[in-house]
């Protein structure tokens, strides 16, 4: 949380381990003069800044419970504390700040939950080329993130077309996991069954959790993506057919963890 000026104008999701770094060459005269020019670290950081910043000092009451007894980034009055440089927060009042953004903010709040998603899939990926499997495995596993190699050929077994443009060219379509990749297990990841074929505009509202299918086949989507169905002349009320008994399974998941009806 990028807090300056009384309010909080960005946050940032970390998106990879801390390296060895010096001093960045930017920094002007008189700044950082107490820190060694060959020490130090670099955290990768991918941030959002918010259209409408939080002012602590609105939510007093809320966040002043939350703040930590020692080196907290705020006083108790809402004011900055400028001893500190660099604050740790509880899970708690970081889950507060992030629903603030949510209520208030929603292209915001996606963009950092992608964002978020994208960082714990690699660290999956990560386990995966630092584990005992055997290396075909491994890369097989990898490959089926971006929905290639066994994974995919297992799909066109089940799926033959995107099931809302009724696209039948492979060429043009994404193996899509039905029960996300990174939360799958090794036997999900690979399983034709825990995927569909789409178009890759439709993959991306699937993904994203935009839309879902019921049991029976007929589309859920969010209000939020109303429009862009409307745009993208998709029937609203358009019914995909069956779904195999393991697909019901992993769909009750996607609605139940991925779907963001509320």
């Amino acid at each position: 949380m990028s807090y300056a000026n009384t309010q909080i104008k960005a946050i940032g999701v970390v998106t990879a381990s801390a390296t060895d770094q010096g001093k960045p060459a930017e920094f002007g005269q008189g700044i950082g003069e107490n820190w060694s020019k060959n020490e130090g670290w670099l955290v990768p950081v991918e941030w959002a800044l918010l259209a409408v910043p939080i002012v602590p000092k609105a939510h007093l009451e809320q966040i002043a419970p939350l703040l930590p007894d020692k080196h907290a980034p705020l006083q108790t009055n809402g004011n900055g504390n400028q001893s500190c440089y660099l604050a740790r927060i509880s899970p708690e009042l970081g889950n507060f700040l992030l629903y603030l953004v949510e209520i208030e903010q929603v292209d915001t709040a996606s963009f950092l939950k992608g964002v978020i998603e994208e960082v714990q899939g690699n660290l999956v990926e990560q386990e995966i080329i630092g584990s005992e499997r055997l290396k075909t495995e491994k890369e097989q596993l990898i490959k089926s993130r971006q929905g290639q190699g066994v994974f995919r050929q297992r799909v066109m077994i089940v799926e033959k077309c995107c099931r809302i443009t009724g696209v039948a060219d492979e060429r043009l379509l994404i193996a899509s996991h039905i029960k996300p990749w990174k939360t799958s297990d090794d036997r999900e990841r690979l399983d034709g069954e825990n995927g569909l074929f789409l178009a890759p505009h439709v993959d991306k509202l699937f993904d994203k959790g935009w839309i879902s299918f019921t049991d029976a086949g007929d589309l859920l989507f969010t209000d939020r993506a109303n429009a862009i169905l409307t745009a993208w002349h998709i029937n609203p009320n358009i019914n995909v057919g069956s779904f195999t008994d393991k697909q019901r399974l992993y769909m009750s998941y996607h609605r139940q963890e991925v779907f963001q009806e509320t």
